[in-house]
Order: C-alpha cells, then structure tokens, then sequence
C-alpha cells in the first residue's frame, strides 16, 4: 500500500491497542464504566466523522489490499473517541481534525470531505509536512521513554491523530492479514528467510 503511512516497528495486536489506549489517555477499562471524573460519553459528531472518514482514507486508501474505511478504522475510532478518551484527547483530535478542514477551505475553497481524491491527497501532503515539522523541546518539557516519546512538532493534536488512525489500522484484521504478514507463532523454525521487495512487514512482537 503506497501512502503516507509510517512504517512502525513490528508489534502484536495487544500491543497495537495498548498503544492506542495511551494515545487516547483512556479514561475507561474494558468491561468497565467511565472511570471516577471522566465525565459523560461525547460523540465525535456527523460532520467530524465524516471529515475523519475522508482523512483516514486518504492516509490510507484502498489498493490492492484494504484501506483505513474497509478496515472500520473511522468508526472503531469515533467509538474510542466517546467511550475511552479523556477530554484532553478529544480536544486535541477535535481540534486536529477542525485545523484540517478550516486549512483545506482557505486553500481550495471546499470542505476537505468534498474534494476529489486526488485533491485530497495534493492538499494532505502539504497538510501532513507542515503539522508534523519538527519545533525545538520547550526547556521544561517532560522526559520520554523509547515507548512514549516526547512529541515535539508543529501540530501535535494531529501527530496524535494520524497515529490512531494507522495504529488501529494495523490492529484491525484487514490491516493484519493483508498489508502485513500473519504466521501462527509457534510455527516452522526457518533459520534464514530470503527477503524480497514483496515480503510484507511481520504482525509480530518486536521493537527493533
């Protein structure tokens, strides 16, 4: 799949949602209600989820293999959003999301949803270049660890929105079994494996 989607490390799917819940500052436990202060549910809206839905498709649209929209990635993430996220979070993806589409209007003249495929893919590569630039560390800002880097870009609301999105992804079945390599583990023992421009990444436990 050609996009712009960044190639992390080899991970399982618990750990793919693990991540997810650290970046949705999760607010709730599986199983559980809303945690003490969390406060009521709060839909992501009609309007942002379909903005989200033409976002996650264009970072990762449908080629021959499936996309963030055949993946259900807009929907599990709007769901996340009301039922998991603290409030902090859905600040910073609402404001993500309505930065995206105020920039798209004042540029093309339309919505960021309304404008063809190959409009969104030309605006989101100028889009995605400038929120993510690097800014210096600010002095006193907090120190990271090799699973919870400090962030320091241009838009961070969005470095944090685009992760979801290719996070959940990549944890979805159809991120799984079809743009990476799924092999039962324990498995056959090959020593050496010949590496091909077709070998997909691996769906597996790994940080290097």
């Amino acid at each position: 799949m050609e996009d712009f989607a960044m190639m992390a490390p080899m991970i399982d799917r618990r750990g793919l949602m693990q991540r997810a819940m650290l970046l949705l500052g999760a607010t709730a436990l599986a199983g559980c209600d809303l945690l003490p202060g969390s406060g009521a549910p709060a839909a992501l809206g009609a309007d942002r989820l379909k903005l989200l839905g033409a976002y996650a498709d264009t970072l990762l649209p449908a080629t021959d293999t499936p996309g963030a929209l055949q993946a259900g990635v807009p929907r599990v993430l709007a769901q996340m959003y009301a039922d998991w996220a603290s409030a902090e979070t859905r600040e910073a993806l609402s404001g993500a999301l309505d930065r995206l589409d105020a920039a798209a209007r004042r540029q093309t003249g339309k919505a960021f949803a309304e404008l063809a495929a190959a409009d969104r893919l030309a605006f989101l590569a100028a889009h995605d270049k400038a929120a993510l630039a690097p800014v210096p560390l600010a002095p006193d800002a907090p120190k990271g660890s090799l699973f919870e880097p400090v962030i320091s870009v241009a838009d961070v609301g969005y470095h944090k929105l685009k992760e979801l999105v290719l996070v959940l992804f990549y944890a979805s079945e159809a991120g799984l079994t079809s743009d990476l390599s799924y092999e039962h583990v324990p498995g056959k023992w090959q020593p050496s494996i010949k590496v091909t421009p077709e070998t997909r990444p691996a769906a597996a436990f790994g940080i290097f």
